[in-house]
C-alpha cells in the first residue's frame, strides 16, 4: 500500500509542494528557504525512498517539461515590459558577463585537470555539472562516446555530483546578496501596473510556447561534433521577452495580465522544484557517498570561483544594477532554481530580464569550452 502510494508522482509532488511550502516560511537568521524548499525537499525523499523502499521515482519528462514551460514563459513575459529599456541601458554588458562567468569555470576546471589529470573526464563533467548546463552536458556526453575509450559514464558522475552543489551555491547566493542589496534597488525599476483587469488570452500564451519550441529547435552546428541549441527553456525564454515587448501582432495580444501570469508561474515553479528534487536526488546523493568528496570539491570551487568573479565583475566593472546583475549571474551559471530564489528574494520578476539577456550567450560558451576541455575533439 505504501509503495502504490510513493509511486504515484502526483501525489509526491503535491507532497514536496505542501510540505516544502511550510518548511520555506521558516526563518533562521533573516535568512529562509522559500521555494528552494520544496526542491531540497524532493531530494531527501528522493533518497530515502528509492534507499529503504526501493521505489524508483521518475516524473515523466513531459510532465517536467510542461511546469519548466510554464514557469518560464510567464515570467518571461512579465519581465518583458522593461526588456527594451534594459537592453538599451546595457548593451553587450550581459553578453561580457556570460564570457566571464563560463570562461572562469572553465580556466578553473583546467587547473583541476592537470592536477588530476587521470580523471580529466570526470572533472569536466563537473564544470557542466557546477554550471547546470543540460545542453554542455549533451555535448561533453557526445565527445565522451567518441573517444578511444568511452568515457561517457566518467562525464555523468562528475555532472551528478557536481548538479546539486552548483544549485545550492547559486540558491544561496542569491538568497544572502539579495537580502543585503532588496533596500537599495533603484526606485526607477518600473513594477508593472495590473490595474486593467482583461481576460486570459489562451490563443496568444499558446503561440508564445509554440514560438518557443520552434526556436529550441534550431541547432547551429559549432564543430564535427557539438551543435549549438536553445533548448527548450531558452527558446521559449526568448520567444516571452520578444513577444512580450512586442505587446501585439495582429489580433493576437502578449500584455497579459500580470495576475494570470503570476498563478501560472507559482504553479509552474512549484511542480518544477519538486520534480527536479525528485528526479536527481537519490542519483546525487549517492554519487557522492560512493565516491568521495574529490568531484564534490572541485565541482563546489568552480562554482564559487565562477559566481564570485560574475559578481565582481558585474558589479565593480560592468556596474550591473543589482537586481539584473543577480538575474545575470543565474543566467550564466544556466540555473532554473537560481532564478526562482532570486523571484522570491526580490519579489520582483525584473531579475528575468538580466537571466533572459545572459542565459543564451552563456549556452554557446558553455558548448564552445567545453569542447576544449576535452582538447577540441
Amino acid at each position: 500500500m505504501v509503495k502504490q502510494l510513493v509511486q504515484n508522482p502526483l501525489l509526491m509532488i503535491a507532497v514536496c509542494i505542501v510540505l516544502g511550502q511550510i518548511i520555506g516560511t521558516i526563518r533562521i537568521r533573516h535568512i529562509k528557504l522559500g521555494n528552494s524548499a520544496i526542491l531540497f525537499l524532493g531530494l531527501l525523499i528522493s533518497y530515502l525512498l528509492t534507499k529503504y523502499l526501493k521505489v524508483d521515482i521518475s516524473i515523466e519528462k513531459t510532465v517536467f517539461e510542461l511546469s519548466l514551460i510554464g514557469f518560464i514563459s510567464s515570467v518571461g513575459l512579465i519581465a518583458s515590459k522593461n526588456l527594451a529599456k534594459i537592453l538599451k541601458q546595457y548593451g553587450i554588458k550581459f553578453l561580457i558577463l556570460a564570457f566571464i562567468i563560463t570562461f572562469t569555470g572553465a580556466a578553473t576546471t583546467l587547473i583541476f585537470i592537470s592536477l588530476f589529470y587521470s580523471q580529466k573526464a570526470s572533472i569536466v563533467g563537473t564544470y557542466i555539472g557546477a554550471l547546470t548546463s543540460s545542453p554542455g552536458l549533451a555535448t561533453a556526453l557526445e565527445i565522451a562516446k567518441g573517444m578511444y575509450t568511452d568515457q561517457s559514464a566518467n562525464v555523468g558522475l562528475g555532472y551528478s555530483i557536481a548538479y546539486i552543489p552548483g544549485v545550492l551555491l547559486v540558491i544561496l547566493f542569491t538568497q544572502l546578496v539579495g537580502k543585503k542589496n532588496k533596500a537599495t534597488v533603484s526606485e526607477e525599476i518600473v513594477e508593472v501596473s495590473d490595474e486593467i483587469q482583461k481576460p486570459f488570452d489562451l490563443v496568444s500564451f499558446i503561440v508564445v510556447i509554440i514560438v518557443g519550441t520552434l526556436l529550441s529547435l534550431i541547432e547551429i552546428k559549432l564543430t564535427k561534433t557539438t551543435t549549438l541549441s536553445l533548448g527548450m527553456t531558452g527558446g521559449v525564454l526568448i520567444s516571452a521577452l520578444v513577444l512580450g515587448s512586442l505587446r501585439k501582432i495582429g489580433k493576437l495580444s502578449f500584455d497579459f495580465n500580470v495576475t494570470h501570469l503570476s498563478i501560472i508561474r507559482d504553479i509552474s515553479l512549484n511542480m518544477f522544484l519538486a520534480i527536479v528534487g525528485l528526479n536527481y536526488g537519490y542519483e546525487a546523493i549517492n554519487a557522492l557517498s560512493q565516491y568521495g568528496i574529490t568531484l564534490l570539491v572541485i565541482g563546489s570551487s568552480i562554482g564559487i570561483i565562477s559566481i564570485g568573479t560574475g559578481y565582481l565583475v558585474g558589479k565593480y566593472i560592468l556596474k550591473i544594477e543589482t537586481i539584473y546583475l543577480i538575474g545575470g549571474i543565474c543566467g550564466g551559471m544556466t540555473s532554473t532554481p537560481g532564478l526562482a530564489t532570486a523571484i522570491d528574494t526580490f519579489e520582483s520578476e525584473e531579475v528575468v530580464v538580466g537571466y533572459g539577456a545572459t542565459y543564451p550567450f552563456a549556452l554557446m560558451f558553455m558548448i564552445v569550452f567545453t569542447n576544449l576541455l576535452f582538447g577540441g575533439s
